[in-house]
């Protein structure tokens, strides 16, 4: 994957010139391509072409400006190289679901809306794994019981898993059943990601060991609406997970005629997923939608 690399540096140059007149001839003749050549392995490599890419970095690097350095709409506008203050509220409210001065006003962004600098670690992820949804329709509530925490951390995600797995030794359970690690997120962020992280098991299989105990402390219980969802595919360690997160609301939403819906997904841990760092280990991540067309 040795192209990784040209594609890392046009990348690095795009970030350099961001504010800057920009245009394909520039970022390939910057790594010594020919623009058709250069556009065609760009496409291949990040799933978006040179022009939405820069686009969607300009818009979230305003939305940034806007937020942290109260400057005016059409500073923005002109700062991040839109014709003016008309064209940049119309591709802003497009992507964001919010006008500028909305944001401004507010500091707050929707999710998953921010399209943050390409590393070279994701690439080769969505390189190494196509990762394409499947359809399906879950046609009941699921109620879903485990231990919580209100971090991204990974480590403190981990901490809730082991927490559950002590709970079933401590009932000296043997019952094998699919775990969820359910994320629900805020309706609306600041720059950084924020959710709060369930892990844990259906109801029905927590009852086998939660009747040896008169009590497991801290257990809660969450819903998961039937529904219908597009079911995405995890392979390799968990570390990598934010990878395939980035690519499926950076990238596959944002080209995608599917609507969310709901401010949750979660992931699906069965017989297939042989541990934390096993690189040929899978897990499911299940994101609600209103439309499969």
């Amino acid at each position: 994957m040795k192209y990784l690399d040209s594609i890392a540096d046009a990348l690095s140059f795009i970030e350099r010139h961001l504010t800057e007149v920009l245009t394909v001839d520039l970022v390939a003749s910057s790594i010594g391509y020919s623009k058709y050549h250069f556009q065609r392995l760009f496409h291949h490599v990040t799933g978006e072409t040179v022009g939405q890419y820069i686009t969607k970095r300009r818009l979230t690097e305003a939305a940034k400006y806007l937020s942290l350095r109260q400057k005016s709409v059409t500073d923005a506008a002109f700062t991040f190289g839109f014709d003016s203050h008309e064209a940049f509220t119309r591709a802003f409210a497009k992507r964001f679901g919010l006008t500028p001065s909305a944001l401004r006003k507010t500091g707050k962004m929707p999710r998953f809306a921010m399209k943050e600098k390409l590393q070279v670690s994701y690439l080769r992820h969505i390189q190494s794994h196509r990762i394409e949804p499947l359809h399906t329709t879950i046609q009941y509530d699921k109620e879903i019981v485990g231990y919580t925490c209100d971090t991204i951390s990974q480590k403190d995600i981990l901490s809730g898993w082991q927490r559950l797995s002590q709970a079933k030794e401590t009932a000296d359970a043997t019952v094998k059943a699919p775990r969820y690690g359910v994320l629900r997120y805020p309706d609306a962020f600041g720059l950084d990601l924020s959710f709060t992280y369930l892990a844990g098991l259906e109801a029905s299989a927590v009852s086998v060991f939660e009747s040896k105990q008169e009590s497991l402390e801290g257990l809660e219980r969450w819903r998961l609406p039937a529904a219908s969802y597009l079911v995405f595919t995890h392979k390799g360690p968990t570390q990598n997970l934010p990878l395939t997160y980035q690519y499926i609301y950076g990238s596959w939403f944002s080209q995608s005629a599917n609507l969310l819906f709901a401010p949750y997904d979660f992931e699906y841990y069965d017989e297939r997923f042989l541990g934390v760092d096993h690189p040929d280990s899978s897990c499911y991540i299940y994101v609600p939608v209103l439309s499969t067309s």
